[in-house]
């Protein structure tokens, strides 16, 4: 009984387990369904905000993808760069430029600085396309939390677009165009051709693009010179150009060139084996010598050549082209002579003050003349002026100027402030100066410049080539006015040389023909020698020209004719205006420095004209040469043979004449001619050895006399010397080749006739061949009637030197 009673109670509680387990599945199936539910919810919703924000991308992209700069100028990569002028060994003479920049292809670019900058930049550079997804998301997610943009993710790629297509501002909005522009860039260009506009166009400080710049301005040597040491500095500087220069923040740019070395050995074995371990260590332990900032600041060598240069760039390529630059401009200039000659004027200038008493203190002399007023001040004008009080704070001079207040900077003035003077000392009040104006502020006093001293120029050529080697157009640190190629001014006895050689070279005269040396009025005209108490009588052609005896010159100009003299002036190369008068003789035609000094090249060549040449060739930013303006044909002007007749009777000018003053100092054979000016206005030498040319003139802008005693031989010649000494340095003194078509003979110096035999006194002379003379002079002791009458006129003692 009791077993069949527990059949049933056992079925019951199967049953009732069998329920609680179905439930129990149920449930578990229910919750499995939900789940799976929740989780198609869940993928749905996942899958409909992707394809939103999908979608939303499209969108954002789409519409900042509107009106994009295209990258298809960064083809045609042409920026600002630096138009250079070079002297004749390659040094660096001026720069002109709107952007700092040199660009140089990858071939010049060392494998270490391209390695430095990607460690320091961008290292997967080349694995890339453009963009580092994840750095994107990292910056994305930190702009989004701070509400502005601050974290950057930028790479090679980005900054070129960032720096060369869009504007620096820091937004959202730029940084999507920057990501859109990134990878169209990529599938533009390569990626070396990436890596060249970067290197290129990059700020590394100092207002220094490009890594050509940087390694010029920081290390004073091209880009492909660049050591590892080196290359890993600069790398550094453009996460920061001013915080990281190594000029200004030594310490903070070591720090990071040390970064960029540690990425060079932590990523080595990945991505660039080849550079080995020991040469990142050496590195580190390599000092590195930065340049000072002293040494990159300084003036342009030679201001008047670099004007010139550039104002020939601009006449060949245009106003937009040069300004755009990149060009190179290889001049004739030996910057080293260039340099010697400025200080060799500059000292002959201060020789000058000094004698004149130019120097400061001014004082106030005692005059009765009041200043001229003038109703407006113009600008680049000059005018009288007198000291009306001093400030020593601001280191200025008040001025009255023509009746208008104005106010000079003594700092500009150091030339004539040698003790450094503070300003009340400099000038007394009612000191009389003159005065340049340079600016008229409104409603504050003029600006001006006073011009206590003379001015010059220096002019230096090889006469073989016509390469002009040194040009100086004044004492002045800064481009101003060019007297050497633009001043127009009487050359006085400079221009003797000329007229004696067409006298010489047309037969109308020896040097041993004998002229009066006597008063005489030509056509209501009356010159005078420098001395004119002082005549020499009957005297030899090339005595007259050692001495510079006026009267002379003007008796050879009128038996040649002015007319003659001024065309073959012209085949000199003077182009200036001249007045075919007698006074043509004495210089009275003014002329410029560098046409004057290129006339006696012509006698130094041996008769042969050509036209100075100052710039060599023009290099374009491709480094093709640019086709120059053709220059005048050379000429032969005057035979060789009568071009060293003159130049031998120009080398008694410096042996016995009027520049006897060179004789024991110069120590080799030149020949050249000293001359000045009425009342000294103007001074000059011009004077050449076998292998140089020079000309040197001192004088005053508004054609003011130098002073008491200046002469052509105490203004001009020391100037002229010291230029010699510097452009000649040590080598062996040579003489001028005697050519054919010379004879010499032996003269009487009293009368140029031939020696008598035995004469004790006969001198050498050269003539040219066909002009000996053939009458022979009379001894002593035999009465010679037929110079009797000459010598009532005047005694024969040559007259004394100064001119």
């Amino acid at each position: 009984m009791t077993r069949s009673s527990d059949k049933p109670a056992g079925r019951k509680k199967a049953a009732a387990d069998g329920g609680k387990s179905g439930k129990t599945s149920a449930s578990l199936r229910a919750a499995r369904l939900s789940g799976r539910v929740w989780l198609w919810r869940i993928v749905a919703l996942g899958a409909f905000l992707g394809a939103l924000a999908l979608l939303g991308a499209v969108l954002l992209f789409g519409y900042y993808g509107r009106d994009l700069p295209t990258v298809e100028k960064l083809k045609h990569y042409a920026p600002p760069q630096i138009s250079r002028v070079v002297d004749r060994k390659g040094k660096l003479i001026a720069e002109s430029f709107s952007e700092r920049r040199s660009v140089v292809p990858m071939s010049r670019v060392p494998r270490v600085l391209v390695l430095s900058v990607l460690a320091a930049e961008d290292a997967d550079f080349y694995l890339h396309r453009g963009l580092d997804y994840a750095g994107i998301l990292r910056a994305l997610l930190t702009d989004t939390l701070r509400g502005r943009p601050t974290q950057g993710a930028s790479t090679i790629t980005q900054q070129i677009v960032k720096n060369m297509l869009l504007s620096p501002e820091r937004t959202i909005a730029r940084k999507v165009k920057e990501l859109i522009l990134a990878r169209r860039l990529e599938q533009e260009l390569g990626k070396d051709q990436i890596l060249f506009l970067y290197l290129n166009q990059i700020n590394f400080g100092h207002g220094r693009y490009g890594v050509e710049e940087a390694s010029r301005f920081y290390f004073g040597k091209h880009v492909d010179e660049l050591t590892l040491a080196e290359a890993s500095l600069i790398a550094g500087i453009p996460q920061a150009p001013t915080r990281l220069s190594p000029m200004l923040h030594p310490e903070a740019a070591r720090r990071r060139q040390l970064h960029v070395l540690d990425q060079l050995a932590s990523k080595r074995a990945q991505y660039w084996d080849d550079l080995p371990a020991s040469a990142i260590d050496a590195a580190r332990n390599t000092p590195v010598a930065v340049r000072s900032m002293d040494d990159v600041a300084q003036a342009e060598a030679a201001p008047e050549v670099a004007q010139i240069a550039r104002e020939l760039l601009r006449s060949q390529v245009g106003d937009d082209a040069a300004q755009r630059g990149g060009y190179t401009i290889e001049t004739t200039i030996d910057l080293g002579l260039e340099i010697a000659a400025r200080k060799a004027l500059h000292a002959g200038l201060v020789h000058v003050d000094e004698r004149q008493k130019l120097q400061a203190p001014l004082v106030a002399h005692k005059t009765n003349e009041r200043l001229e007023r003038a109703t407006t001040l113009v600008v680049g004008h000059v005018y009288d002026a007198a000291v009306s009080g001093s400030d020593d704070a601001s280191g200025t001079l008040r001025l009255d100027v023509a009746g208008h207040p104005g106010v000079a900077t003594i700092s500009e003035l150091a030339r004539y402030n040698p003790k450094d003077l503070p300003a009340h000392t400099f000038a007394v009040q009612g000191a009389r100066v003159r005065a340049s104006v340079e600016s008229l502020p409104e409603g504050r006093p003029a600006r001006v410049r006073l011009l206590l001293g003379p001015q010059g120029a220096v002019v230096i050529i090889d006469p073989r080539t016509r390469d002009v080697l040194a040009l100086v157009g004044g004492d002045e640190a800064m481009y101003g006015f060019d007297r050497a190629s633009n001043a127009v001014r009487q050359p006085g006895s400079t221009w003797k040389p000329i007229e004696y050689a067409l006298a010489i070279d047309t037969r109308a005269f020896t040097p041993a023909s004998v002229v009066l040396d006597a008063p005489e009025v030509f056509d209501q005209w009356r010159p005078n020698n420098f001395e004119t108490w002082e005549y020499a009588g009957p005297v030899r052609l090339r005595e007259a020209l050692a001495q510079s005896i006026n009267l002379v010159a003007v008796r050879v100009v009128s038996e040649l004719t002015p007319q003659k003299v001024v065309d073959f002036a012209h085949r000199l190369g003077i182009r200036s205006e001249l007045d075919p008068s007698l006074a043509l003789a004495l210089g009275a035609s003014a002329v410029k420095p560098v046409e004057l000094v290129n006339a006696y090249a012509t006698f130094a060549a041996g008769g042969r004209f050509a036209p100075t040449r100052l710039v060599r060739r023009i290099l374009d930013p491709q480094g093709h040469e640019l086709a120059l303006p053709k220059p005048d044909a050379p000429a032969e002007v005057m035979s060789p043979a009568s071009a060293y007749v003159l130049t031998n009777m120009l080398t008694s000018v410096l042996k016995t004449g009027t520049g006897k003053a060179a004789a024991g100092v110069l120590k080799r054979p030149a020949a050249g001619k000293t001359g000045t000016s009425n009342r000294a206005r103007d001074t000059w030498f011009v004077g050449y050895t076998p292998e140089i040319v020079a000309g040197v003139w001192v004088g005053f802008d508004d054609l003011r006399p130098l002073g008491l005693h200046e002469t052509g031989a105490t203004a001009a010649l020391p100037i002229w010397l010291d230029v010699i000494k510097s452009a000649v340095g040590d080598r062996p003194p040579v003489d001028f080749p005697m050519p054919k078509g010379v004879a010499t003979a032996k003269i009487d110096p009293k009368t140029g006739k031939l020696a008598y035999e035995n004469e004790p006194d006969a001198i050498d002379e050269v003539f040219l061949e066909g002009t000996v003379p053939t009458e022979v002079a009379t001894p002593p002791d035999v009465a010679d009637t037929g110079t009797f009458l000459m010598e009532q006129l005047g005694g024969p003692a040559p007259p004394s030197a100064g001119r």
